[in-house]
């Protein structure tokens, strides 16, 4: 009983290994994510030299910082908390291995000991012819050797058990020492984002200092949010009209080949390729504060990415180039119908497409404006199920 025990807790731990390799893998893959997202964020910040121009952007830069370093520091905090919990857990099963060990040894020693009184009382010749019929004569010779091979089998598997035991221990003792890596970086990690906040602080001070510049700055962008709406829905409008449908819901007759597209297009949420290969969201949906001027509510109505100068703009799916047109001080646009989906692509030049493309994922469609001297460069991305605004960065793969 004792023996079917240790191998079921041998069994058990195995099993546990198993589960804390995968899950410190996913772990892992989510905290080197996020450090490739600040080495980009980092490599922008290095290229915008043009300090008066590019403040904005490069504070923006740094609260995206800000955020990917507190990502990170929680996944390690999430990788320190669960090595902990696998140590203390594994201790345990280790510690009930070692006792059942012992309890081996000892009936063991029981046995051996039980045997050598008894060497000179019993001969097992004489046992065995002793016995009434060849039938009993057999049992009693059949469970010497059942009893001889039970004692060598059982120092076997305590042989076994013991190296077994010793390759966990090595085990345990390899997820201390990454556990003391974590928390060796955990503390650089933390360093580097006080570094990061101090810096954002300084540019937030720089920037308040020129208060009135920054909020027309804001109202100008605030009037081309509402433009790009618009363009949308006039776009939507012409739709339902052409489909003899609603602009509430333009696309809910769809021929057999959109709605396959359409239906693949869902089923790549949170898979779509980013629309320019690199670069880091400057600019999250939805309504935020504004970092510098926190009175104002900022309603994004899609994402905005910085990426490095000239940067081509991708289209993330296949489809068909719905809108191709221009809004003052946001340079060129172009909506990418999907069917029951659209994606706008905001602040482009060198427009490559025109309306009523056939364009595949991936292809080029124009490059992000630029600001002459600039190394870097910023374009709005928005996503649209039919009418209503989506958040991209649910859609689009991590970078």
């Amino acid at each position: 009983m004792c023996i079917k025990r240790l191998f079921l807790l041998f069994g058990m731990f195995l099993f546990v290994l198993s589960v804390y390799s995968q899950t410190r893998q996913s772990l892992e893959e989510q905290r080197r994510q996020i450090e490739r997202e600040i080495n980009e964020t980092n490599r922008l910040l290095r290229e915008s030299v043009r300090e008066q121009e590019q403040s904005e952007t490069k504070l923006n830069l740094l609260v995206a910082q800000l955020s990917q370093y507190n990502r990170l520091i929680s996944g390690i905090n999430a990788e320190v908390a669960y090595t902990e919990r696998q140590i203390n857990s594994s201790n345990e099963q280790i510690r009930q291995m070692t006792n059942d060990i012992e309890k081996m040894k000892t009936e063991y020693a029981r046995l051996v000991y039980q045997a050598y009184k008894n060497r000179g009382q019993y001969n097992k010749l004489i046992y065995v012819l002793s016995a009434k019929d060849f039938n009993e004569a057999y049992r009693r010779m059949k469970y010497f050797q059942q009893y001889g091979e039970f004692r060598k089998r059982q120092v076997k598997e305590i042989l076994v058990m013991q190296e077994e035991l010793k390759v966990t221990i090595e085990k345990l003792t390899a997820q201390r020492a990454e556990r003391e890596q974590l928390l060796a970086e955990h503390r650089r990690e933390s360093e580097a984002l006080q570094t990061v906040r101090a810096e954002h602080d300084r540019e937030v001070s720089r920037l308040r200092a020129n208060v009135q510049q920054l909020r027309t700055q804001l109202r100008a962008q605030q009037q081309k949010q509402q433009r790009v709406q618009q363009e949308i829905e006039k776009m939507l409008a012409e739709e339902a009209r052409r489909r003899g449908t609603t602009p509430a819901n333009p696309f809910n007759v769809l021929t057999p080949e959109e709605r396959l597209i359409s239906n693949n297009f869902r089923a790549n949420r949170g898979r779509l390729p980013w629309p320019t290969e690199r670069g880091t969201i400057t600019g999250k949906f939805g309504p935020h504060r504004h970092p510098v001027e926190r009175s104002v509510e900022i309603n994004n109505t899609g994402i905005y990415i910085t990426t490095v100068a000239n940067a081509d703009v991708r289209a993330v799916f296949d489809g068909e180039v719905s809108t191709v047109g221009g809004i003052a001080g946001w340079n060129m646009f172009v909506f990418i119908r999907h069917w029951n989906y659209i994606t706008a692509y905001m602040n482009l030049v060198d427009v490559r497409v025109r309306q009523g493309d056939k364009v595949s994922i991936r292809e080029t469609i124009g490059k992000v404006y630029t600001e002459r001297g600039s190394q870097s460069a910023t374009m709005q991305f928005m996503l649209y199920e039919g009418a209503n605004r989506q958040n991209p960065e649910l859609w689009i793969t991590r970078m």
